[in-house]
């Protein structure tokens, strides 16, 4: 017979849906930022609770759904989804120039507006300003960000914002590498990785010429500085580095940058107040973000 589940076991349902979404254990402790024995030990309270085994662990270490898991997913999914309404609803009542911002970001544009977010810290010193960065885009439904600086053709239809304007890219290397070599080597990423500049380089460079591959695109640019090649970055970032020098651009790559939020947020003050100073502090650097000079 199940036992009746209680308020802390359907607290620990996001667990579930943190595996489904990552597909291991561990992933799931990184989305929730716990350790894996914690996610462990939840996922077995849960299926304590309802009596049945929610997922089947495959020799890959994967983590397949159940049926029974499936009914929970679903479940999990319908309370995060009214959490979510909520709490958004509530953000978006907030009109006082205090609190905590979440903002997402390509982490190759992160150097080129720290100065602006440092302006920003100084301007409003009661909003705690707090910032992811990466190539994966943060899930702005599930408060995983709350702003989104995105360099995408299209946003999500929920999502709210404008665009600001586009973003060249190029490659680069260091000085002294292309100095040493006349036909340089890539520093490319993953080949099951499906970001813009990933497909680039896959399809204008032959494999025999991309020595090595970076999984994190935060690493970029530090390999570019330990000379193992060349790679594409936003010529924003590019062009500022003053020991590298720009081969080639790749105006296949250009793609609009826009500001965005979830549409529940955009009546908070200090969200509202945020978006316009950054799509400020973006549009003053367009010549940068746009450059065509060979």
């Amino acid at each position: 017979m199940v036992e009746k589940q209680t308020t802390q076991e359907w607290a620990d349902l996001p667990v579930v849906l943190a595996i489904h979404r990552a597909g291991t254990l561990r992933g799931a402790a990184k989305l929730l930022g716990v350790s894996h024995s914690t996610v462990l030990r939840r996922l077995d309270v849960v299926e304590r609770a309802l009596g049945s085994r929610l997922f089947e662990r495959l020799p890959s270490g994967r983590h397949e759904l159940t049926p029974a898991g499936q009914d929970a997913v679903e479940t999990a999914q319908h309370v995060d989804e009214v959490m979510g309404v909520m709490e958004r609803r509530i953000q978006g009542r907030d009109l006082e120039l205090a609190g905590s911002v979440h903002l997402t970001m390509p982490s190759a544009l992160l150097p080129v507006f720290a100065p602006d977010l440092a302006k920003f810290n100084a301007r409003y010193p009661q909003i705690e300003l707090s910032i992811a960065s990466g190539f994966m885009y943060a899930d702005l439904a599930h408060r995983e960000a709350d702003v989104a600086l995105r360099i995408t053709p299209a946003p999500s239809p929920e999502l709210v914002g404008r665009k600001l304007c586009n973003v060249m890219c190029g490659v680069y290397g260091t000085k002294t590498y292309l100095a040493r070599h006349k036909k340089p080597d890539y520093i490319g990423w993953p080949t099951t990785m499906q970001n813009a500049f990933a497909k680039w380089v896959a399809e204008n460079v032959p494999a025999s010429r991309v020595h090595f591959r970076i999984t994190q695109d935060w690493q970029m640019k530090e390999a570019v500085d330990a000379g193992l090649g060349v790679t594409i970055m936003p010529c924003a970032l590019g062009d500022s580095q003053r020991t590298w020098r720009r081969i080639k651009l790749a105006p296949e790559l250009t793609t609009p940058i826009w500001i965005l939020s979830h549409k529940d947020l955009r009546a908070t003050t200090r969200m509202r107040v945020f978006r316009e100073f950054l799509a400020d502090a973006v549009l003053a650097k367009r010549a940068l973000l746009e450059v065509s000079a060979p």
